[in-house]
């Protein structure tokens, strides 16, 4: 696993670090009545948790309901302008033409 970092001009620390999981051998019976084994690979349980972990981190806040009414509302005041200037920006044009 490698992990990249986001780094500002003039920092010494590295850009990246790797971290190596190697896979688990298991030895797994083929059939309960015979004795052969098979060896199995899986992956590493602390990559897993690792891998969960950096999910959480790294997962955005989830909004709540407020956040996005109030983006609503943003959307929509914004919309409001544009169509206004969009509206005045004809009439003048219309003005033009008189």
């Amino acid at each position: 696993m490698k992990i990249y970092f986001r780094k500002q001009k003039g920092e010494l620390f590295a850009k990246s670090v790797k971290f190596k999981y190697p896979r688990q051998v298991k030895s797994v019976r083929t059939n309960s009545s015979s004795q052969n084994y098979k060896e199995v690979t899986e992956i590493n349980r602390n990559l897993t948790l690792v891998i969960d972990e950096l999910n959480r981190l790294t997962k955005p806040i989830e909004a709540t309901e407020v956040d996005v009414k109030q983006k609503i509302l943003s959307d929509l005041r914004h919309l409001e302008k544009v169509v206004s200037s969009k509206i005045a920006e004809i009439e003048a044009d219309l003005e033009k033409l008189k």
